[in-house]
């Protein structure tokens, strides 16, 4: 469960393990928004800020086991640095669960409209510790629990009417994104790594031919399509559903309601 590289066969991407993984931990995921259907406010955020602190502990043990394991070099550096895109939800639940005001209306709208698309994104095609590990690896465990985080927490948030999703938010998903994304960039040309798959695409034909043909065009295309990607795609799938289905998204109470936990 936490031997290194190559002590088993790899779970692979679309096998048994890797959906018996999803439907585990999904149907956990289940379980739990079932339970909180008539938990207030007051104790969503009170169970935010403990879950908060018990996935950064995680975080912290995956990267000690990772520095043990393969040290520090600038490949290495690839496999526990906290900053790629998905990373970006822990900084957000993190400050969702003991900030408030606008860095808080930041990261609940990056939650919304960059980690329920790119939590998703990760469960279809786990581009990781599944490609490298059994499924009962501890990073495969980790990898699957931490994306179906991203879709709870989605989900338990807009329940409980702590945040509003709003297409005037926008600027907020930008701005919170460019931080990281800034940071990444400047690790990858100071350490030499490929955080967030700046310098050099995964193994996907279209992303790898643009790389060969111009390295430049595609750092800034994979750039701005992280930047607006998500949040244009997710914003269209809930405008979707606010238009053709019963579960009207951008119908509701249209003021912000994060500013309502000041009594929380």
């Amino acid at each position: 469960m936490f031997k290194k590289e190559g002590f088993a066969e790899p779970a692979g991407l679309f096998s048994l393990s890797h959906l018996g993984l999803v439907l585990f931990f999904g149907t956990l995921a289940v379980l739990f928004y079932a339970l909180t259907k008539k938990w207030t406010k007051a104790q969503v955020m009170r169970f935010f800020k403990i879950y908060s602190l018990v996935l950064i502990a995680l975080e912290i043990f995956k990267i000690i086991w990772n520095i043990v394991n393969y040290g520090t070099s600038a490949e290495s550096l690839n496999r526990f640095i906290p900053l790629y895109y998905c990373s970006i939800f822990l900084y957000a639940f993190v400050i969702v669960a003991f900030t408030k005001g606008k860095i808080q209306k930041a990261a609940y709208t990056w939650i919304m409209y960059g980690g329920l698309a790119s939590g998703l994104a990760f469960l279809i095609y786990p581009s990781s510790s599944l490609l490298f590990y059994p499924f009962y690896h501890f990073l495969c465990l980790h990898s699957i629990l931490f994306h179906m985080n991203f879709i709870l927490i989605g989900f338990l948030i807009f329940r409980h009417e702590l945040y509003t999703p709003n297409v005037k938010d926008f600027w907020y998903f930008v701005s919170f994104s460019l931080v990281f994304m800034s940071l990444a960039v400047i690790l990858n040309k100071v350490l030499g790594t490929n955080l967030m798959f700046f310098e050099k695409p995964l193994a996907i034909l279209p992303f790898e031919t643009l790389n060969e043909w111009s390295p430049l065009f595609f750092q800034s295309l994979i750039f701005i399509l992280q930047l607006f990607g998500p949040f244009i795609g997710t914003h269209f799938v809930f405008y979707l559903f606010s238009r053709f289905t019963p579960f009207k998204i951008y119908k509701r109470n249209e003021e912000n309601l994060t500013t309502n936990n000041d009594n929380i």
